[in-house]
């Protein structure tokens, strides 16, 4: 089911959060859960049933591992390796499960290029939010066997809960389980909040809006643009780069903040996602500011502990660490060399983003954003190719080397208002989460602001389309 759609927004909503505090008094909560959970695996079902089994099972199968990893440390007192044989089954299952059905046939392709031989494709089909729901249960494995986590919340209805909550399930953010538990064992967030309900649906009004008339706006054009990238030239290429990075900010940030939206409707507070990332000075500025909940997790589980493998932290090794660590993130998105490409160019521009701060050079502040936001787009230009080729066709054209009629026109969308209103609302417009959380008032004019920007948008589901970040 899709945020952006009638059957979301006039029933699904509505009706979960009817039920949801219509139950909050009964049981601590605990019905209220349970319906949540209930609505999350029907939001999920309702896109493919076929998955849901898929879900369900890796719910059951983290939940007893985690359970066991408690019990065997409670048994040995504490001591900190019991348990490490459950926790490398969590390791096995949910990588395996990752693997499977997200990189198989890739490794299947890459293995008949090396070898020589010829394996048949399996052709398996991605479940949505397999990547999400796998890490979320990853970390919240790690934080059991190595944190001593979640001693004491061993409900199995807000574990569920927990994994499966319908804002986050498909495309994040990634949520992490003791503050979850914290807040669905509360009875006091079981009853309506009107202040909770009106920033909420504030938010989910501006995330709508993001998506359809912004980011949506820059579908046929972009797709023009990389269908004829072979003829494209040098503004073609840059002005199409420029596009996709715009489109593919609003869609995902748009998701984002109808998921924080929607939570905080249920008064549940969930991570943000983004803070103004086309405003960074450097690279290592954008990724703390992009995509925040992934940025955060990456660099706790995987950067922080391999920088750790050696005593001293040297810049060559921490260089290797970041290269490391962003081809991860690259291959975490999807499973293509377009997409490993994109991590090692990450990673290269972080490292010399480090060399450049060691060595104390100077970088004019407007040279800076300039640079970062050029590096920014042409990397986006991987997650948009269909493949390396055709990738190789924008490159040559940023170039230079690529056609020689020049039409940069034809790849913005046709009302050029929009691209106008998306630079100017990156440049100047606070922040979505920091316009309703700080800006925001309960009057009149808010109202009826709000209120025109949700019936245009409702106005514009005549072609409703899915996220671009339900690919990855």
């Amino acid at each position: 089911m899709l945020f952006n759609s009638y059957s979301f927004i006039f029933a699904f909503l509505p009706l979960t959060l009817l039920g949801y505090f219509l139950l909050g008094g009964r049981r601590e909560g605990w019905y209220a859960n349970a319906w949540l959970a209930l609505a999350s695996l029907f939001f999920y079902g309702y896109w493919d049933m076929r998955f849901l089994p898929l879900l369900v099972g890796s719910i059951l199968v983290n939940y007893f591992l985690g359970g066991m990893i408690i019990r065997a440390r409670e048994k040995a007192a504490g001591e900190k390796k019991a348990g490490r044989l459950w926790f490398a089954a969590g390791l096995v299952f949910n990588l395996g499960l990752l693997c499977w059905f997200k990189y198989m046939d890739f490794l299947i392709r890459n293995v008949d290029r090396l070898t020589g031989l010829d394996f048949p494709l399996l052709h398996i089909m991605l479940p949505l939010g397999i990547s999400f729901f796998t890490i979320t249960q990853l970390v919240y494995l790690i934080g059991i066997y190595f944190y001593n986590e979640g001693k004491g919340e061993r409900d199995f209805v807000s574990y569920a809960l927990f994994v499966s909550f319908f804002p986050h399930l498909l495309a994040g953010p990634i949520l992490y389980h003791k503050p979850m538990m914290k807040q669905l064992k509360d009875v006091r967030l079981k009853v309506p909040r009107a202040e909770n309900f009106a920033r909420g649906l504030a938010l989910f009004t501006v995330g709508l809006t993001k998506k359809v008339i912004i980011a949506d706006a820059f579908i046929g054009p972009v797709a023009a643009g990389f269908n004829s990238a072979e003829s494209l030239t040098a503004l073609d290429a840059w002005v199409l780069a420029g596009a996709y990075a715009i489109q593919l900010f609003f869609d995902f940030s748009g998701y984002s903040d109808m998921a924080v939206g929607a939570a905080k409707m249920l008064n549940i507070d969930i991570p943000l996602n983004f803070r103004a990332p086309f405003r960074a000075g450097s690279l290592s500025d954008f990724w703390s500011r992009w995509h925040m909940s992934l940025t955060m997790t990456i660099m706790s589980y995987i950067y922080t502990p391999l920088v750790r493998l050696r005593g001293k932290v040297t810049l060559g090794w921490s260089i290797f660490s970041t290269v490391v660590t962003m081809v991860i993130i690259g291959l975490w998105h999807g499973a293509g060399g377009n997409y490993a490409v994109f991590g090692l160019l990450q990673g290269l521009g972080l490292s010399v983003n480090q060399i450049w701060k060691r060595w104390h050079l100077p970088m004019p502040k407007v040279l800076g954003h300039v640079l970062t936001l050029a590096f920014v787009a042409a990397s986006c230009v991987l997650f948009r190719a269909e493949n390396l080729t055709q990738a190789m066709q924008v490159y040559r054209a940023m170039l230079g080397l690529g056609g020689e009629v020049s039409h940069p026109l034809m790849y913005l969308p046709a009302a050029l208002w929009v691209p106008a209103a998306a630079v100017l609302l990156i440049a100047f417009c606070p922040e979505s989460n920091e316009l309703i959380g700080k800006h925001f008032r309960p009057n009149l004019r808010w109202a009826l602001a709000l209120a025109v920007l949700f019936v245009f948008s409702v106005l514009h589901f005549t072609q409703v389309t899915a996220f671009l970040y339900f690919q990855f």
